[in-house]
């Protein structure tokens, strides 16, 4: 209703599946708004740094050169988000509201960082499993969620999310062919954050001369608010409507979808559709 009002629209995630989100996108180029969801982390400096060429915020072609030397080709993106404890009371507690519970809550960011790591690239298949024993399970609340995302040529993304863990955590890893990029905080930013490069040796692994030696190299972020930023990109967006935003945010829950009916079947492989 809001676009068919000619109004710009920044939503919230997850949505109610590729078909709502495909016609929504469409809403959108036909009424000349813009369309994007509200994913912060994605407006944080720190990411173009890493990898500039897969975003259109920033120019940091220098920075994100220098990376890729360092690590090689992007192999595995593993990543990790769990809040703590939770009432619930909660809306994610809620499966009719709320169906996907932690793998859309929390695993969209997953899947996003995931796709970001592959330039955008989608899997071939996903696997979804929960520890949940429960009778009934595949339609309660989704507590716990890991996922595996199948590439081409062996790449692999995986993932865990999960609520009411002892404790927060947010991290994700790039491990490249030369080495891995460890950013930690991936999804709630610090206004000074960081990542880091990660370059190991094993020795003369054929003789079993073993030298285990790391080479951690550490990149401060200058001082931003990614959800400033955020509002700053789609504010741009209105005066020049930009398809990236929507484009990736359709691939996430194409994704997420998959996800779902895989941990519906209880973590049998789907596969993702190709249009």
């Amino acid at each position: 209703k809001a676009i068919k009002k000619k109004k710009h629209v920044l939503v919230e995630k997850p949505m109610n599946g590729v078909k709502d989100v495909k016609l929504m996108i469409e809403a959108a180029k036909n009424n000349g708004v813009q369309f994007m969801d509200g994913v912060m982390m994605m407006h944080n400096p720190r990411l173009q740094k890493i990898l500039s060429n897969v975003t259109p915020i920033d120019d940091h072609k220098d920075e994100s050169k220098e990376v890729a030397e360092q690590v090689g080709e992007i192999r595995a993106v593993t990543s990790s988000f769990a809040t703590g404890p939770m009432d619930k009371s909660n809306i994610r507690y809620n499966p009719k509201l709320e169906p996907y519970g932690a793998l859309g809550d929390l695993g969209w960011y997953n899947i996003r960082i995931t796709l970001w790591g592959f330039g955008w690239k989608l899997p071939k298949e996903v696997r979804a499993e929960s520890n949940s024993t429960e009778e009934g399970w595949q339609s309660s609340v989704i507590e716990n969620v890991q996922v595996t995302l199948f590439y081409e040529d062996g790449k692999i993304g995986r993932f865990d999310a999960e609520f009411n863990n002892s404790c927060m955590r947010q991290w994700a890893r790039l491990v490249g062919t030369k080495g891995e990029v460890h950013i930690p905080n991936f999804v709630i930013a610090k206004t000074e954050d960081t990542f880091s490069i990660i370059q190991g040796a094993w020795g003369e692994f054929d003789t079993k001369k073993f030298d285990v030696e790391d080479k951690e190299s550490v990149v401060k972020i200058e001082k931003n608010v990614q959800e400033a930023n955020c509002i700053r990109h789609f504010a741009a967006a209105m005066r020049k409507p930009d398809d990236f935003w929507p484009s990736i945010a359709l691939k996430t829950q194409i994704v997420l979808d998959a996800c779902f009916e895989s941990f519906r079947k209880g973590g049998k492989r789907v596969q993702i559709p190709v249009d």
